[in-house]
């Protein structure tokens, strides 16, 4: 929500301060904004350290959304390899979307809710694997080019989950294949 010209001019070199100063070891962005401009400032020296990049099947950071046109966190991925800076993988489950239930009432046409039913098909193929959704979304998330996952768990149960889904390991290709295909694409919110 920063403007570039006020992060480029203003915010950076406070963080290259402080850096600098040692009161920081690094800095990183929060890749959930507008993508061109994301993507712009990874390829730019000096770089941050990370960026927190959506990381889920349905490429959707759901109600967090504040811009017209497709997130595009696999390509901010991309570009954050390129330039060698750290991806830390988030929403991995999009806020509920990508499991068994949303757990919270939510008003009709809510992005969340508009994900839930985008991803019934993947519910569908995780019924037929015997595992639950969210562990799949988890796995999933863990098998993208992605140094790190943010957990947003909400109790001790889901934590189990994410330690479990995170000690199977990441998916092979061809169930990558089999995941990908069970939502429609061209939908990203």
């Amino acid at each position: 929500m920063t403007l570039y010209a006020t992060f480029v001019e203003h915010v950076r070199p406070v963080f290259e301060r402080l850096v600098g100063e040692g009161l920081i070891g690094a800095w990183g962005l929060t890749g959930i904004g507008h993508p061109d401009t994301i993507i712009k400032l990874l390829g730019e020296r000096p770089a941050p350290a990370a960026v927190q990049c959506i990381a889920n099947l349905l490429d959707s950071p759901g109600g967090l959304k504040f811009f017209d046109g497709p997130a595009k966190p696999r390509a901010v991925m991309t570009a954050a390899r390129a330039n060698g800076v750290g991806v830390m993988g988030i929403r991995a489950v999009q806020a509920g979307a990508l499991t068994s239930a949303i757990d919270r009432p939510l008003p009709a046409g809510h992005p969340e809710l508009r994900d839930f039913a985008r991803a019934a098909g993947f519910r569908r193929l995780a019924r037929e694997f015997g595992v639950a959704p969210a562990a799949l979304a988890h796995r999933y998330a863990l098998s993208l080019d992605i140094d790190t996952l943010v957990l947003g768990v909400k109790n001790r149960r889901e934590l189990a989950e994410c330690a479990a889904a995170a000690d199977a390991g990441a998916l092979p290709p061809e169930l990558m294949v089999r995941v990908d295909e069970t939502v429609p694409r061209g939908e990203e919110t």
